[in-house]
């Protein structure tokens, strides 16, 4: 097997997603990432120096996809309806390609916060040189103009994240008190993304 493989890395990508998704950052090993991936655990060394190391890395590569797909969105003009529309769109289509990083995200802020805490500062801060957004004065600006009912930047994104969200944290509940199976398919994201909106929509525009 050669070194430096861009198969190899991310075959080791994808054996650590599921197992941390499995097992959350504490409970993973590296042993049974390297099993998954079918190399030795020197290999897995080689490629990634730490299990804190490939833990970021894991979560690099998937959020660097979601920000990019957000910071391609928000550079246009915003309304507060479209970014109402759109935003939960975005972010359930998401989560629906990469339903591990759900169950990763749940497991480790209920054992081990301060895990993704420092995970997500590198990866928003250090590694992708965020900076926070005109969009952050453009909420409140919309409040006082009298567009939205909500100008608290952080309770505005907060009410698209959790409603978007609990799309699937919230599934196996429902199922429960329910007894309604939801298949996980287009239609549903569709009529979910709807349904979304129009709550966010007739509760947060005036």
């Amino acid at each position: 097997m050669k070194k430096n493989s861009p198969e190899t890395k991310e075959r080791i990508l994808q054996a650590a997603l599921k197992e941390f998704a499995e097992q959350g950052f504490s409970g993973a090993r590296m042993e049974a990432i390297a099993r998954k991936a079918d190399i030795n655990k020197a290999m897995l060394f080689y490629y990634f120096s730490s299990k804190e190391n490939l833990y970021r890395t894991v979560l690099f590569g998937v959020f660097s996809e979601i920000f990019g797909e957000i910071g391609r969105f928000i550079s246009q003009p915003l309304t507060p309806a479209l970014l109402l529309e759109k935003f939960p769109e975005i972010y359930i289509h998401f989560i629906a390609r990469h339903p591990d990083l759900v169950r990763i995200m749940v497991f480790d802020l209920i054992h081990n916060p301060e895990n993704v805490t420092a995970a997500m500062s590198e990866i928003t801060h250090e590694r992708m040189a965020f900076q926070p957004h005109p969009l952050l004065e453009m909420i409140p600006e919309w409040h006082r103009q009298g567009l939205t009912s909500e100008a608290d930047p952080l309770h505005f994104m907060m009410n698209i994240v959790a409603l978007s969200i609990f799309s699937f944290v919230g599934k196996p509940m429902v199922e429960a008190v329910s007894g309604i199976q939801v298949k996980d398919d287009d239609d549903f994201f569709r009529k979910r993304i709807a349904s979304v909106v129009n709550v966010l929509q007739r509760g947060m525009l005036k």
